[in-house]
């Protein structure tokens, strides 16, 4: 069967979204959703408190972070002038674990 040149990409990106059609639901089987039965301290309680802490920063990046025990919601925020905030919250006590601040 011929495709000409033009329909290369195309067919590249349909043959991607089937793959992660197939592969995606197992890989995520065990994700997310399971390990938020784990935190009793939500994503918004964890924001609302770094930014209780610091009111004049914004909100890059908050996740939940698996791989330490305990859970913990990592947090970096941003704050003029060219500083960054990197902030750990337990995600069961609501307790600060870290609380670091950079120049950048």
């Amino acid at each position: 069967m011929y495709f000409p040149r033009k329909s290369f990409p195309t067919l590249s990106l349909l043959l991607l979204l089937g793959l992660l059609a197939i592969f995606a639901p197992a890989a995520w089987a065990d994700g997310g959703g399971s390990l938020l039965k784990n935190v009793t301290f939500t994503i918004e309680q964890a924001e609302n408190l770094a930014l209780s802490k610091y009111p004049e920063a914004s909100v890059e990046e908050i996740e939940l972070e698996r791989d330490d025990t305990p859970l913990v919601w990592k947090i970096d925020l941003k704050m003029k002038p060219r500083i960054k905030i990197e902030m750990e919250i337990d995600a069961k006590s609501g307790e600060i674990l870290k609380n670091e601040q950079h120049k950048w």
